[in-house]
């Protein structure tokens, strides 16, 4: 072990604190999700590469798994070591997909209200499992306690798996990657990570005073 006095440790030290410095002076990249009153203001870091979509309110980032190196925009293909986050915002009250998917599910199949999910089993991990009209939908809590769902690839057509969960107050973030990739407990953890360190802040616009409102 070396001495924290030594010159090797001194001259790792100093290179830690100037990388910390660096990343904490790294620019950041501001977007508008959505349309006000139900938009984001978006600080994203530059490093992330994050790209915004035509129609304003998605913003895609490729992140490499599992190192979180950002990548360069590009066109999505299930590789194993390619992650695929969308950001998009979440207006006051409106609940992310996965969100939706558990408020929405049945306790049992129904015949009388077809396309609802139904409820099929707890796993012994704590997951409950959903049944979709053509997969399952997978359910957990994530390390930040909003509720993730995963839809299991359901034949061998289709190659990845599509998560859905909340990320603060504003954001849902849906994330897509390989299906060679069984572990979404830790997948969740690892998007969740690299959220936390790209994210720098998200804000709902206030909303607009209609004609004839007093101005606040």
């Amino acid at each position: 072990m070396h001495d924290r006095g030594s010159p090797l440790t001194r001259l790792r030290l100093a290179g830690a604190a100037l990388f910390a410095c660096a990343a904490g002076l790294a620019q950041a990249a501001t977007f508008l999700l959505g349309v006000p009153p139900h938009a984001v203001q978006l600080e994203v870091s530059e490093h992330l590469q994050a790209v915004h979509a035509s129609e304003g309110d998605l913003l895609t980032a490729y992140l490499d798994y599992p190192s979180g190196q950002p990548l360069a925009p590009q066109t999505f293909s299930p590789g194993p070591s390619v992650v695929r986050v969308v950001l998009r915002p979440l207006g006051p009250g409106v609940p992310s997909r996965a969100e939706g998917l558990v408020d929405r599910a049945l306790p049992a199949r129904s015949e009388q209200e077809p396309g609802r999910p139904w409820f099929v089993r707890r796993t012994p991990e704590g997951m409950v499992v959903y049944r979709l009209v053509t997969q399952e939908a997978w359910t957990f809590n994530g390390d930040d306690g909003a509720v993730v769902a995963v839809n299991m690839p359901g034949t061998p057509v289709h190659q990845t798996h599509l998560a859905s969960r909340r990320y603060g107050d504003s954001l849902e973030v849906i994330y897509q990657y390989s299906r060679e990739h069984t572990d979404i407990r830790a997948m969740d953890a690892f998007v969740l990570a690299q959220l936390r360190t790209h994210v720098r802040s998200a804000v709902r616009m206030p909303r607009q005073p209609g004609p004839g409102s007093p101005a606040r």
